[in-house]
């Protein structure tokens, strides 16, 4: 166990280069004929829109703006049991503010969270009481962007121990309360379901937007069925990047580290896939969930660190760590908040209220107007204030 180092990101302009280069040398393919007003993004990512982003990559992105970007908050490393991880360390506003830990997912980063922070640090800035400011702990997952990279898979459940260490061990915050999304919503059942707060500490609450650890009940009623139902159908059709990434991630790893243009339409199609894309100019089009910039800042995290590769290990993990199912007969104890956003994937929707309450102690539920998988980078401070409404609801029961 290591104290916390500050830590700045500085990126060789080699590396720069390097990637630009493979960019401008991508030779493009074939891609399926559509008809006049047929779904682009039908067999995958759409040919014609990766062709207007690469060279929007060459000729406008700038790292270096974003760099800076990713730099104005307070950055730290530190090591746990063996394994280096990078976290971001925002102190809130208030004399005893509480404190929260997000945890993003794939393919996404510590980015996705920037837009939050200020709104949960210094609420003051957006309208609102100072008092209600928290703490905020935003880790990288174990092999992700800037933590350091494990040498065989980790999953969900090892990051939560991890997690609980860092939160604890590393920091001195004996409670403190769990936020996530995709890999983190399943991070943050782990954190409530076994390291629930007791006399020694621990994780006291948990809010989660995406359907991670699960009780190991049956549906029952007739929406629990159909809500299964179609979460299995969808599964089936968009689930085969799961099953590359949970079984044979090495191999995938090939094509996806030597080549720039690759591993971003295999990321920007799951933008794509998941994200509430219904408001803007031109119905259905991913810039109405997210601007180019952001999305290359996303996808360079994974290439400028070279952790495409161990970032999917993290599928691999889980299947190895068994799973992310309860025990039968147990629960997540700790009070529960779940937001429910519109156009989550499908496969990966939060249930009905009647099934998800089998496997959580909620005492907040939600279902904002908009957002989907990524939901603090698509809503920002919609995210930011539900998460607060549940923060002050833990308080209110301390």
């Amino acid at each position: 166990m290591s104290a916390p180092t500050p830590f700045k990101i500085d990126i060789p302009q080699a590396t720069l280069d390097a990637i630009k280069h493979k960019v401008a040398g991508y030779e493009w393919h074939e891609m399926p004929e559509i008809a006049e007003g047929g779904n682009r993004w039908a067999y995958g990512a759409d040919m014609a829109y990766m062709r207007e982003f690469c060279d929007y990559w060459l000729s406008s992105y700038d790292w270096r703006k974003w760099e800076a970007h990713l730099n104005s908050v307070p950055q730290f490393k530190a090591t746990i049991d063996g394994q280096e991880i990078h976290f971001i360390h925002v102190k809130g506003s208030g004399r005893a503010p509480e404190t929260l830990l997000l945890t993003h997912g794939w393919p996404g980063s510590v980015f996705e969270f920037y837009d939050v922070i200020e709104p949960l640090a210094h609420p003051e800035k957006f309208g609102g009481n100072a008092e209600d400011g928290v703490t905020l702990v935003i880790p990288s997952l174990p092999g992700y962007g800037f933590s350091g990279k494990p040498k065989t898979p980790i999953g969900p459940k090892g990051t939560a121990a991890l997690w609980d260490k860092l939160m604890r061990d590393v920091l001195g915050y004996k409670t403190y309360i769990a936020q996530g999304g995709d890999w983190g919503s399943v991070v943050t059942g782990y954190l409530g379901y076994q390291h629930g707060v007791d006399k020694q500490g621990g994780c006291k609450a948990i809010h989660v937007n995406m359907n991670g650890l699960r009780a190991a009940v049956l549906p029952e009623t007739e929406e629990e069925v159909a809500w299964a139902n179609a979460a299995g159908a969808a599964l089936a059709m968009d689930g085969a990047y799961l099953q590359i990434q949970m079984t044979k991630p090495q191999t995938l790893s090939y094509a996806m580290m030597d080549s720039p243009v690759g591993a971003a339409a295999w990321i920007v199609e799951k933008f794509h896939s998941w994200s509430d894309r219904r408001r803007g100019k031109v119905p259905g089009h991913l810039e109405n969930a997210f601007s180019k910039d952001a999305m290359l800042t996303g996808i360079m995290v994974y290439l400028v660190t070279r952790t495409f590769n161990t970032a999917t290990w993290f599928y691999r993990g889980y299947m190895e760590e068994g799973g992310a199912s309860m025990t039968p007969g147990t629960k997540v104890e700790v009070p529960t908040g779940i937001a429910k956003f519109p156009q989550e994937a499908q496969a990966y929707c939060i249930g009905p209220r009647s099934y998800m309450e089998k496997g959580y102690n909620i005492v907040h539920w939600s279902e904002p107007e908009r957002g989907g998988h990524f939901a603090a980078w698509e809503t920002g401070k919609l995210f930011a204030d539900d998460v607060m409404n549940f923060v002050k609801k833990v308080k209110a029961r301390s």
